[in-house]
């Protein structure tokens, strides 16, 4: 009788713990991440773009039947929900419901559609950086401006071909970094707004007065990206040698030559891939290489009252090549031409009353054109350059690193061993058992 009574009490106890558990579980979400690097979590910048939000997010996924893109969606807002859970999302079928999908007028091929506080994001691809990009985007009261000078055959953000930066322009609308076009000559002040100023490869002359406005810009602390290609003082150049000397950076003559690059773009001895950079939060996320075509090198002069660090570096194996590119190409002594290591890109900031002003100046302007922006790390080093330029420093430090476990290295002498592990002592170990075997059953 007791036995009964006390198996009842426990059963009982049993009962009320699992129904305890069943009511914490919908009340209450914590887990942990045991994936390395955490890859199944959210970023700290992610957590601290979600909790910067004071409104609701709304997340429509335009997109076909397709259940594994649908069940990638889900899983990626679930962790934002997680962060803050009035980020709604729904699901439109283009085509079940094509009056929907005409009203939102979305691209073929699908989009997510986020919006908050009455503005709204467009995306094609789906990852936590891209989402994280744009609602930090929303969320801020105006865009950033960068504005390319235009008037001088300048590489453009809006023209589409091969050598203009129209594609990167897009790109960078997406993190919510806005390009135009800015003439000097019908707008001689270039407003406080402008977030930054870039030069792009300019082939002709600049009037007095446009550097005159240019030089304005720098004094009041604008920041500045300037892509030389060529020397400063040239009678065909762009005339901004006073802004070389109040930058104390120079253009070299010639063209880059890197015997290294050769080796990997034989049939174009000018271009210079760099895998190895010198420290800079700029370079610091990147993890594949930058591809620079028909690059030139950069003379610097250290002045006073400003930050100057290198930003892309050569190896030794480099020279600055003045002669014509054909048969045997070669670093000549006593000429004018350089031996690396040689400076291609350097960065420039200056503290000022209202906030830090940062320039960059490189030696090309190929890297980002259309035709090279998907080479190596080109697109992910251009990002990086803007954001750090219009003092969107606090994006830079995201960054999904791959798990540690991702890759295999081996050495020489492992590999060797393993091959003749796989080729030769497993096929021995199987006929060795083979033989034992039919001796065995010849016994039997």
């Amino acid at each position: 009788m007791r036995s009964s009574r006390l198996h009842t009490v426990l059963s009982v106890l049993l009962i009320g713990i699992t129904l305890a558990l069943g009511w914490l579980t919908q009340r209450v979400d914590q887990g942990i991440d045991l994936t390395a690097n955490a890859r199944n979590s959210l970023s700290e910048s992610s957590e601290s773009v979600l909790r910067a939000i004071k409104t609701p997010v709304e997340i429509i996924a335009v997109i076909g039947p397709d259940q594994q893109q649908r069940e990638a969606i889900s899983t990626l807002v679930s962790r934002l929900q997680t962060i803050k859970p009035d980020v709604q999302l729904t699901f439109i079928n283009p085509d079940t419901d094509p009056a929907a999908a005409r009203a939102l007028n979305v691209t073929s091929g699908g989009e997510l559609i986020l919006r908050t506080a009455g503005r709204e994001r467009r995306l094609t691809n789906l990852s936590e950086r891209s989402i994280t990009s744009s609602l930090r985007h929303l969320n801020r009261e105006e865009d950033r401006i960068i504005a390319f000078l235009t008037g001088h055959d300048e590489r453009s953000p809006t023209r589409i071909s091969n050598h203009d930066w129209s594609t990167v322009a897009s790109r960078l609308d997406a993190i919510g970094l806005v390009s135009r076009e800015l003439s000097l000559v019908s707008e001689p002040y270039i407003d406080d707004t402008i977030d930054l100023v870039v030069i792009a490869a300019p082939r002709g002359a600049y009037f007095p007065g446009e550097v005159a406005s240019l030089n304005s810009y720098l004094n009041r602390g604008g920041n500045l990206l300037w892509l030389s290609e060529g020397t400063s003082n040239s009678a065909s150049g762009p005339g901004l040698q006073l802004l070389a000397d109040t930058l104390g950076v120079d253009t070299l003559p010639g063209v880059v030559i890197d015997t290294n690059s050769q080796a990997l773009a034989a049939d174009s001895p000018d271009f210079v891939m760099l895998d190895r950079f010198p420290s800079h939060p700029v370079t610091q996320t990147l993890a594949r290489p930058v591809l620079l075509p028909q690059a030139a090198a950069l003379a610097v002069t250290p002045l006073a009252g400003q930050t100057t660090l290198p930003l892309l570096q050569t190896p030794t194996s480099s020279w600055t090549e003045s002669g014509f590119l054909s048969g045997a190409i070669s670093f000549d002594e006593n000429t004018t031409e350089v031996a690396g290591p040689l400076l291609l890109g350097v960065t420039i900031e200056r503290p000022l009353p209202q906030g830090t002003q940062r320039i960059a100046v490189i030696g090309d302007a190929d890297f980002g054109a259309s035709q090279f922006i998907d080479n190596g790390g080109n697109q992910n080093f251009i990002e990086a350059l803007m954001l750090w330029l219009t003092g969107e420093f606090n994006t830079l430090d995201f960054g999904t690193q791959s798990a540690i476990d991702s890759t295999l290295t081996l050495s020489n002498n492992a590999i060797v061993l393993l091959s003749a592990a796989y080729l030769a002592g497993l096929p021995i170990l199987l006929l060795l058992i083979a033989g034992f075997v039919r001796w065995r059953r010849s016994r039997n």
